[in-house]
């Protein structure tokens, strides 16, 4: 038998509890277990490894001196240079070993003479191989000394850290700072020292300072993060295992392969998943739960995050480390749901990890130590290989006696002991790039195996008394089931349990106390402290040169009547300090208008940052930290605004028209303001004038009286202006967001201020509404299929092809990409209230979730069985589906102009065809699904599927009241109509948010390179702000919940007005141009023609103001548009119209109607201007592939944000268009 079949066999007998048989004349051999030190402590006793190199500054001068200056382009080359000459070198290597060991010299030639002749027949790619073997057999592949000698100092520096040492010359001390050398660092470095640049000259930002520390620099030291003093360690988890076995001992179910091919398959699954499965102690089902809630961007996954996963059971982990004793954790996570059974509640399972890597460790495996050290001597012998259980070898005078012990005997080792033998005795080969294994295959997700895991469904206080009954019956099972496991374990009796990390206890014990103080302050009456606060800054210099925006003033109220002025943080900080000693102030939120870029002033600071909210590389939120009791909130107005309202478009919004006469927001020459002149105080208006865009010079001098800043016909004081226009933005800012407050509070009965965002303040009004009751909350695998569900609104032209309408435009039936229409009566038909529409005519899914089953998936492939499935409250079947599906055309399919059928292409973007991949799964709701049937004649097959079998209709009645409320108040000029737009279009949006699988860290200087070293695995992106570092790491454990399938549910509904409408019109013969969404662009004459089909298809009006009805949205601000004559649609979010527009006078005029995806207006506008034409004919250039570049700082302020988290202006930012 097999070495391969032995131990394969005794592993499939052996999946729980193993029995020892032994025979009496025999003597017992106890089996090997791992090395452990019963006095373990967590603290090691080695001594602290040399981590620091230290040199002088002039050491590194040298070094860097010496070697030939080279581009950053140049050091990239260089390394890749070598890497290619090792790998080369490697097949050069192997084509030599082949050939000297099959072919003499002489056979060699008649090789080659015949390998001559057969090219003539070889295919191209044949020769192309040939040649290139053949090439790099006869390369020679030296360097030269300096670039061998480049290398090896650039190698030194790179990826290490520079801890430069200087000294203070405000305080007189020394002190230090730690910086990443990245290659660009080290090129900055070259060109200061030989070029002899001033790095002022150079650079800004984090690349700055380290230049400019540098250069203040007393000692330097380089800091190589393998070699750490004894107090910073490594973070212990488990990955893949870099290596691969080269014995023929069946490694598989450790997840180690034979070759790299079957070790990239084996390694597929996460190891931790994999020991688990392995263990036979979860079914597939709870292993799925347990998986959904790893994150799949991480290969490696750490100790303490196994704690934090829900559905495991007890764990005995050994960690196993080369020259160390093994380690022993016990790990007990009872985190049960009420979603759990007793029946599945797994047993204690042994697991080990050793580099990095998580394995299922077997108590006995049939293998001896003896075997595996001697294999590499031995392995030739077929007597040494006809079995593992190697007992002895005695060496005789002609051979080897082998002696092993019996089947009976069976004595084995741990599977951790194997491998770690394994691994002493040279019998695993390291793979040379690890890096094959982070391949996250781009997969369909089908439906759970079981919904149950992944839902979340309120609980009754009573229920919740059961609950903590069950749970607690459940740890005290769980605990009598550990410590049998344990005693069940030979060699570990009286072993203490070691915890992770000396630091991990630390963190507990300052989580414990920081629950306590949250239940303290829960108790003490809350005195909230609203803030409105703004700052100004410069972004030119004295030479109208751009450069980093400085904070020249703060201004800030409570009230918006009473002012306080500062120029940094810290004055605000003070005053929030009084404010809490004198008026028993406990909570404090300060409100920033665009939060993002007023950050970058306050971040800079010497402030200690508890936490920040991040998304999409926005700051949102963050909390400063000032004392142990005292913190203060930092929050972006705009996000409850809507990001595309600016303070100029508050009063607008919020106040009567006679406040909109008091409070407004002034006008600024920003790029007037220097540091200089701010600090000189006075400043000409002639000059300034030229600052403030579109305003006039009049109306400046308006705004500077107003100010009491007039100094004379042509000087203004700059200070007493800008304190007055920050005092007006600030005054704006509170006034309309106390105004929003009481609206909120008024007619919704909710906290404004207790939301980051206008879609969560409006998902709780519906939660508070009952729209919610009886719907659950998905996570982890659950909401990863529901996510695939998530098909935003239709953008298109027609057939995805260039569309010009006008008579002008000639027809050219040889161009297939572009179509022209000779008419000249475009309008814009908009669905009124598109998704709250959709709202007023569903449901929300209410219930459990469950998989199909097989009977159910055959019930529902029948297309009669799909449609009894209806919206209305009479539906024969209240099941809502969620289908994976394959598609096929029937022989009746309709190709569409505007497809139902869509896919992500590979740059991610969603396209809308007619053709489509019958091999694909698509992803649909019962209600898509439906649409593709009826409207394209689509044949499909369920591949898995969930259901959701109860509706809660309160949505209904509750979106038609809001959205009747907000018609009357909008009649009446109530401000308040614009909080109802609001509310009534942002909460389907949270529904569908995506799974935020990073969090940000703060990290200190001081504890950077700990930090970074620590967690480097993890890491994604790391931003210096002063002497701060943000660091977005890759959370672990991801179980957060949303309800995705009311959010989907809602955009298919929302399509579904759609598709009724545009493919009535298509079927009628209506030409569609272009759809963005909620409208769409057809002829004004065709526009009765639908009106009356549509009526005799659905019975109700088409056209309207009502909800889901359709009406003209084309405006202009010069009068009335009557039509559109010409337009030209290039693509998605990218057409120009021209409208005709009757003035109020009754005169005719021209206005138009632009789009540009990442354009601005501003910049089409002068594009026009620089080719002296109109926009029309500018795109019409564009639908000739003509490539036309567009200024988008073109009229107005243009910045951008660096690495160091400052903001530069620019003067240009061209942007290349071409189609």
């Amino acid at each position: 038998m097999g070495i391969k079949n032995i131990i394969n066999r005794n592993n499939r007998n052996n999946q729980g509890q193993r029995t020892v048989k032994t025979i009496k004349t025999v003597r017992k051999v106890k089996p090997t277990q791992p090395k452990i030190n019963s006095n373990h402590s967590t603290k090691t006793n080695h001594k602290p490894s040399k981590a620091r190199v230290s040199l002088q500054k002039t050491t590194i001068d040298m070094y860097l001196r010496h070697i030939p200056y080279i581009s950053l382009e140049q050091l990239n080359t260089l390394l890749q240079q070598k890497i290619t000459k090792k790998q080369k070198q490697q097949v050069k290597d192997q084509i030599t070993k082949i050939e000297e060991k099959q072919l003499t010299r002489q056979q060699m030639q008649e090789k080659i003479e015949q390998q001559k002749l057969k090219i003539k027949t070889y295919t191209p790619t044949q020769i192309k191989e040939y040649m290139q073997v053949h090439q790099i057999y006869n390369t020679s592949f030296e360097l030269s000394f300096f670039q061998e000698f480049t290398i090896e100092i650039l190698e030194h520096y790179i990826n290490n850290y520079i801890k430069i040492t200087f000294l203070n010359q405000d305080t007189g001390r020394e002190e230090h700072k730690i910086f990443l050398i990245t290659k660009d660092t080290i090129i900055d470095l070259m060109e200061l020292i030989h070029k002899g640049k001033n790095y002022e000259d150079m650079l800004t930002g984090s690349d700055r300072e380290i230049l400019q520390t540098y250069y203040q620099a007393t000692k330097v030291e380089i800091i190589t993060p393998n070699e750490f003093k004894s107090s910073q360690y490594k973070k212990r988890k488990g990955a893949y295992f870099n290596y691969i076995n080269i014995t023929e001992v069946d490694l598989e179910r450790y997840q180690i392969g034979n070759n790299e091919q079957e070790h990239l398959q084996l390694s597929k699954t996460q190891c931790f998943i994999h020991s688990l499965r392995q263990s036979g102690e979860y079914s597939e089902s709870l292993i799925e739960y347990i998986q959904s809630q790893m994150n799949e961007d991480n290969i490696q996954f750490s100790f303490l995050s196994i704690k934090k996963l829900n559905g495991l059971g007890p764990i005995h982990l050994t960690y196993y480390e080369d020259g160390k004793n093994d380690r022993v954790y016990d790990i007990n996570t009872i985190n049960y749901k009420e979603t759990k059974t007793e029946t599945e509640t797994p047993k204690l399972v042994n697991i080990g990890c050793y580099k990095n890597h998580y394995f299922i460790n077997d108590k006995s495996v049939p293998i001896s130590k003896v075997w595996i050290k001697n294999y590499k001597e031995h392995h030739n012998s077929p007597t040494f290989m006809k079995s593992t259980n190697l007992k002895q070898i005695r060496k005789t005078t002609k051979s080897y006696c082998y002696s092993f012990y019996t089947d009976d005997q069976n004595i084995g080792i741990s599977a951790g002991t194997m491998i770690t033998t394994m691994m002493e005795s040279g019998l695993f080969q390291e793979i040379e790039n690890p890096n094959i294994y982070n391949q996250n295959e781009d997969k369909p997700i089908s439906a759970p195996i079981d919904c149950k895991p992944f839902q979340k469904i309120s609980l009754t206080k009573e229920k919740d008394l059961q609950q903590k009954e069950w749970e607690d019956k459940q740890q005290k099972r769980l605990l009598d089931q550990y410590n049998e496991g344990i005693k069940g374990i030979e060699g570990i009796e009286g072993i203490e349990q070691e915890k992770l990390e000396e630091t991990e206890e630390t963190e507990e014990q300052e989580e414990t106390e920081e629950t306590e103080e949250t239940e303290e302050k829960e108790k003490r009456e809350i005195r909230q402290l609203i803030i409105y606060a703004d700052f100004e800054s410069t972004t030119k210099d004295e030479n109208n040169n751009n450069i980093v925006h400085k904070p020249f003033l703060l201004c800030w109220t409570v009230n918006g009547d009473e002012f306080y002025h500062g120029r940094t943080i810290f004055s605000l900080i003070e005053f929030i300090q009084d404010k809490a000693v004198q008026e028993s102030y406990n909570k404090f939120l300060v409100l920033y208008h665009n939060l993002s870029y007023d950050a970058s002033f306050i971040l800079q600071q010497q402030i200690k940052i508890s936490s920040i909210l991040k998304p999409d590389n926005q700051i949102i939120q963050f909390t400063v930290q000032i004392k142990h009791h005292l913190s203060i909130v930092f929050r972006d107005s705009m996000r409850l605004t809507g990001n595309d309202v600016s303070v100029s478009k508050m009063p607008a919004m919020f106040f009567t028209k006679e406040m909109q006469s008091k409070i407004y927001k002034e006008i600024f020459p920003y790029t007037y303001y220097t540091m200089n002149r701010y600090l000189t105080k006075l400043g000409s208006i002639e000059e300034a004038s030229k600052h403030i865009g579109k305003h006039t010079k009049e109306e400046f001098i308006f705004s500077i009286k107003n100010a009491q800043a007039y100094v004379d016909e042509d000087t203004f004081d700059l200070q007493q202006y800008a304190l007055y226009y920050c005092e007006q933005d600030v005054r704006v800012l509170s006034k309309s967001m106390q105004i929003f407050e009481q609206m909120i509070k008024e007619h919704f009965n909710l906290d404004l201020f207790k939301y980051v965002s206008i879609s969560s303040l409006s998902l709780e009004s519906q939660k508070q509404s009952g729209c919610f009751k009886g719907c659950v909350q998905v996570t982890g695998q659950l909401r990863k299929f529901l996510q695939q569900f998530v098909i935003g609104g239709r953008v298109m032209t027609a057939n995805n092809k260039i569309i010009k309408v006008g008579k002008e435009f000639p027809i050219d039936l040889e161009n297939k990409q572009v179509v022209v229409i000779n008419k000249d009566d475009t309008t814009d038909d908009d669905c009124t209230s598109m998704y709250p529409s959709a709202q007023r005519r569903m449901y929300y899914p209410a219930g459990e979730c469950k998989t199909l089953t097989k009977e159910q998936i055959q019930y529902y492939n029948n297309p009669n069985n799909l449609f009894k499935i209806t919206l209305d409250e009479k539906s024969k079947d209240k099941s809502t589906l969620y289908l994976e599906v394959k598609l096929k055309k029937s022989k009746s399919f309709i190709k569409r102009d505007f497809p139902l059928i869509s896919y992500k292409n590979k740059d991610g973007v969603r396209m809308f065809t007619n053709d489509f991949d019958t091999e694909r799964s698509y992803f649909y709701d019962h209600i898509s699904l439906q649409d593709l049937i009826t409207f394209q004649h689509v044949e499909y097959e369920i591949v898995s599927g969930v259901r959701f079998t109860s509706r809660n209709y309160n949505i209904q009645n509750i979106i038609y009241e809001m959205f009747t409320k907000r018609q009357e108040f909008k009649k009446q000029g109530n401000p308040v109509q614009i909080i109802y737009k609001l509310m009534l279009n942002s909460s389907y949006g949270k529904t569908i948010e995506a799974v935020h699988n990073t969090e940000d860290v703060i990290v200190t200087e001081k504890k950077y390179v700990d930090y970074i070293y620590k967690n480097k695995d993890f890491i994604k992106e790391i931003t210096q702000i002063g002497d701060k570092y943000i660091v977005n790491v890759r959370s672990e454990v991801v179980d957060q919940t949303a309800y995705t399938y009311i959010g989907v549910l809602i955009l298919s509904v929302s399509k579904r007005i759609m598709n009724e409408v545009m493919c009535t019109a298509e079927d009628t013969g209506i030409k569609i141009y272009y759809q963005d969404t909620d409208s769409i662009q057809i002829s004004k004459a065709d526009v009765p023609i639908l009106n009356d089909a549509f009526f005799k298809k659905y019975s109700r009006e088409r056209q309207g103001k009502g909800m889901g009805q359709f009406h003209e949205d084309y405006e202009s601000k010069k009068g009335e548009v009557t039509h559109a004559s010409r337009a030209i649609y290039l693509g998605k979010k990218f057409y120009a119209v021209e409208l005709q527009v009757e003035t109020k006078k009754g005169e005719q005029d021209i206005d138009y109607h632009l789009r540009g995806k990442g354009v601005t207006t501003q910049s089409i506008l002068k594009k026009c201007q620089d080719y002296n034409c109109d926009p029309i004919e500018l795109y019409n250039k564009l639908s000739n592939h003509e490539e036309i570049e567009f200024d988008l700082c073109t009229d107005k302020p243009c910045f951008e944000k660096n690495k160091a988290y400052e903001y530069v202006s620019r003067e240009s930012f061209i942007r290349k268009v071409k189609f």
